[in-house]
């Protein structure tokens, strides 16, 4: 590894990293010291799924809106339109659909999205023009959950699910929902089955109607507020829902690379960080 070390460089350029990453309730100096220490350890293997989201973040957003772009086409299979206010948001915080139930923190999104007010990490929908958002669901080596505190039936996909089909503003809806699963290639194209995940990914995509009727066996109520509502139409909304399920890998061996020298070194010192640790 070089000895100017990938966290060193991350801190340096902090600020014009977080003109485009958002860090909804993750702080940036425990990232940091985390990369750091892993750095100083020198040990390959290193499988935290926090940390990796974050570099994938800061890697897409070094090269500002084309980034955005590129890792917007990976995460929903195609290009979709601009947002107002373009960026990465990286452990947001979207207000939960169901009475009783805590906010569901979304590991990495994208689309037209913008900050509550008032609020550490809170998200709603920026509903300027044509709406779309993509919720994803980061594991690493983890599983996804199996149920909540209050419904031992709710998995962490299916909640991850309704919250972007419930992501508002005021009750507007988005226009296009995708919710894309992302985990290392050896989970993904395994012959195996060993994660929950693979079991109701593989369900949801092939049979959207599971969704309905998971969500259906939910035995929390719907939330449903002065100026915040469960839709009434949430069989209807499945029709605008995609899922998507990439790799790691994918994202991270397409790093885009930036010309600016600032942005290259940043670049240089990541793509050694993943070769090496990854």
């Amino acid at each position: 590894m070089d000895n100017d070390l990938l966290a060193e460089v991350l801190d340096r350029h902090k600020g014009k990293i977080e003109l485009y990453l958002y860090l909804g309730r993750a702080n940036w100096d425990k990232l940091i010291k985390t990369i750091r220490s892993q750095e100083q350890a020198q040990s390959p293997g290193f499988a935290d799924e926090q940390i990796w989201t974050f570099l994938i973040g800061c890697g897409y957003a070094l090269c500002g809106e084309a980034g955005i772009r590129k890792l917007t086409k990976i995460l929903t299979g195609s290009d979709q339109i601009k947002p107002l206010r373009p960026g990465i948001w990286f452990e947001v915080l979207p207000l939960p659909p169901r009475q009783g139930e805590g906010k569901t923190s979304i590991d990495l999104a994208l689309g037209t999205i913008s900050r509550r007010k008032m609020t550490k990490g809170g998200i709603q929908l920026d509903d300027s023009g044509r709406t779309w958002v993509c919720f994803c669901e980061m594991k690493y080596n983890s599983d996804i959950s199996s149920g909540t505190t209050h419904d031992s039936q709710r998995n962490q996909l299916l909640r991850v699910i309704e919250n972007a089909l419930c992501f508002q503003n005021s009750g507007s809806y988005t226009d296009e929902v995708f919710v894309t699963l992302v985990t290392p290639g050896v989970f993904r194209y395994a012959k195996v089955k060993s994660r929950l995940y693979q079991y109701k990914y593989e369900e949801y995509k092939n049979n959207p109607t599971r969704i309905i009727s998971d969500l259906q066996e939910c035995s929390l109520v719907h939330k449903v507020q002065t100026i915040w509502r469960y839709p009434t139409d949430i069989v209807r909304r499945i029709e605008k829902l995609s899922l998507n399920w990439v790799t790691y890998e994918e994202l991270l061996t397409h790093l885009p690379c930036p010309e600016e020298t600032f942005h290259s070194e940043i670049f240089s010192n990541l793509r050694r960080f993943w070769e090496y640790y990854g």
